[in-house]
């Protein structure tokens, strides 16, 4: 625990902003969540939630589900870097990578297989996945009760203890995810899976340079096109707006939410993030002019003002359902979003950061950043406690509602520490050698 907790407080000085962009994330999750999940409390004025989330101060509700696509670009940033920094010394080898992906150590993997018992504390991310699912399974429905208490809490116990081993062998997002034990873990498993499939792509772009140049953004332009073909064939929603059909809301966590192949742009802008970082540390990057960083702020600033401005439009209660929309700006929205975030990024790791470098980089989102792997694991048990156990209607209002998100967060982070603290978590995925260059 003593150890767990230096390395908790450590400072980071190798790519700190990427600390902060996580940090952001995690907090932008816990609010799409708790948003979510507020739908179904026993509100005296429900039909007000309908009418006010439309609002314009609601709109951050509504962004708060393209966080996952923040982690996930900050994952193949990471995932591209550690690659082309293996290859580079000749180090890389997929199996032994993917091994240690799941396994703290390689070293132990041969005495997980003699001691199973072992494999609890050399794995790397799965410990506090097994303790998160084992409570869920065993001690949590104990710890409270309420009208809604089995839906919310006893489904999840019978769910865990039915559909546990997909969660470990992170497939729950594609098998049985009608049934999936930890809601938010679809991402565990979408995140696993993109991660195998990274060194393919990043292989080719390292062994032949010139040809990565076409590469990258050919793959960009079939993930985008990929996007607009899943949405026409499921002809569903890209955004979680409450007042859409029921089945078109259910299309849309199967089809958009948690299939992997919908998150694949995010991942491949990170892989493309990862490769421009790996070169400027490198120096093999040209010299970006202060004209370009001028330009390109301004534009990425124009292009996510207009997308803010379509969400709005989206959102409205005037607003009917078009396919032909939902496929622009489920398109759009990803490329402008990921693409603001890789920008700010880039930005702050070549020396322009200014005071948002210095904000990303500060000590309480490093320690956030740290926390967040268990923060995402555990944020679901204040929510589901808190609406288990609610045994009258309350009244609906948005400064309420924002001071009881603080005390939530407050709850999961003391929770997050505790699990970290007994169980190591994974924080950054940059190797030791990378780390001490």
């Amino acid at each position: 625990m003593s150890n767990n907790w230096r390395k908790l407080t450590s400072c980071n000085t190798m790519m700190a902003s990427l600390d902060g962009i996580r940090a952001l994330s995690i907090f932008a999750v816990m609010l799409c969540h708790f948003g979510l999940t507020n739908l179904t409390l026993p509100y005296i004025n429900k039909k007000d939630i309908f009418d006010t989330s439309r609002r314009i101060e609601y709109l951050p509700y509504y962004l708060s589900s393209l966080s996952v696509d923040s982690f996930l670009l900050l994952g193949g940033a990471l995932r591209t870097y550690n690659v082309l920094e293996k290859l580079e010394r000749k180090k890389f080898f997929y199996f032994k990578d993917v091994i240690q992906r799941y396994l703290r150590k390689f070293k132990y993997f041969l005495f997980a297989l003699i001691f199973p018992y072992l494999y609890f504390y050399a794995n790397r991310l799965t410990p506090a996945l097994a303790v998160t699912i084992a409570f869920y399974a065993t001690i949590f429905p104990l710890l409270g009760s309420g009208p809604t208490w089995f839906q919310d809490v006893g489904v999840q116990k019978e769910v865990c203890q039915e559909n546990w081993p997909l969660n470990l062998l992170y497939v729950n997002n594609i098998i049985d995810p009608d049934r999936m034990c930890i809601v938010q873990t679809w991402y565990l498993g979408a995140d696993m899976q993109l991660y195998l499939l990274a060194p393919l792509i990043v292989y080719p772009i390292w062994m032949w340079p010139s040809a990565g140049k076409y590469i990258i953004p050919v793959m960009l332009a079939l993930s985008s096109l990929l996007t607009a073909y899943i949405i026409f064939e499921t002809d569903t929603t890209v955004l979680f707006v409450s007042t859409f059909e029921d089945d078109k809301l259910a299309s849309y966590f199967k089809w958009i939410h948690y299939f992997t192949p919908s998150r694949l742009f995010s991942y491949l802008a990170g892989v493309t993030l990862g490769k421009i970082l790996s070169s400027i540390k490198n120096g093999n990057a040209e010299k970006t002019s202060k004209e370009v960083f001028y330009s390109s702020s301004i534009l990425s600033t124009l292009a996510l003002s207009v997308i803010l401005y379509a969400v709005l439009q989206y959102i409205s209660p005037d607003y009917k359902y078009s396919l032909g929309q939902s496929i622009s700006l489920g398109v759009l929205i990803k490329i402008v979003v990921t693409f603001c975030i890789a920008w700010i990024i880039f930005v702050c790791e070549t020396g322009h950061g200014g005071r948002t470098n210095r904000f990303l980089s500060c000590r309480p989102l490093q320690f956030i950043s740290k926390l967040s792997f268990c923060m995402f694991l555990t944020h679901y048990i204040v929510i589901n406690h808190l609406n288990g156990s609610t045994r009258q209607p309350e009244y609906f209002c948005f400064i309420r509602q924002t001071y009881v998100m603080i005390g939530h967060c407050v709850y999961t982070i003391f929770l997050s520490i505790s699990l970290h603290l007994l169980v190591e978590a994974p924080s950054r995925a940059l190797t030791k050698n990378i780390m001490t260059k």
